[in-house]
């Protein structure tokens, strides 16, 4: 009887083992980025609601509602996002904002500094989440500080 193709083993010895282990780590990524994915549409969705808000409010003569909207969407792009650079972006936007509109309306800036400084500084507190948010956080507190001291040291501080 000669040797038909069926004689043949399966496979080579040890190569099951590789690939078994390509297959589980390729079915781990997909299970992680499944987990993942709704975080991060969450994240760009916030970050795209920060970008409305950050240009309806600049272009508003009373930009107050759409300040303290892009606040909230901005927080929610930090939660959402941190450590990814759309959660810092969305940070960056809503501070520039507040700069924009803080001679119109200083309480809603404020408002805005403060709520974006407190969702820097839950996540920075976290070592893996802060990561790459060190100089957002350094401005938000820089601007909330700027804006919290009364106009007339302000005043005084420019006319030395």
């Amino acid at each position: 009887m000669a040797d038909s193709e069926y004689d043949r083993p399966a496979s080579a010895p040890g190569g099951s083992f590789a690939r078994g282990l390509l297959v589980e780590t390729l079915l781990l990524l997909v299970l992680l980025v499944l987990a993942l994915a709704p975080r991060i549409r969450e994240g760009e969705t916030a970050l795209a609601w920060t970008r409305y808000h950050a240009a309806q409010g600049a272009a508003a003569k009373r930009p107050g509602l759409h300040v303290r909207q892009a606040a909230h969407w901005a927080a929610q792009a930090l939660e959402s996002l941190a450590p990814l650079p759309g959660g810092a972006e969305a940070a960056w936007v809503a501070l520039n904002l507040g700069q924009r509109v803080e001679g119109r309306d200083r309480a809603a800036a404020l408002t805005l500094y403060t709520e974006v400084r407190a969702a820097l500084e839950r996540l920075r507190a976290s070592r893996w989440r802060g990561l790459g948010l060190g100089s957002v956080a350094a401005e938000a507190a820089r601007l909330t500080d700027a804006a919290t001291e009364p106009e007339s040291d302000r005043d005084d501080v420019g006319n030395r």
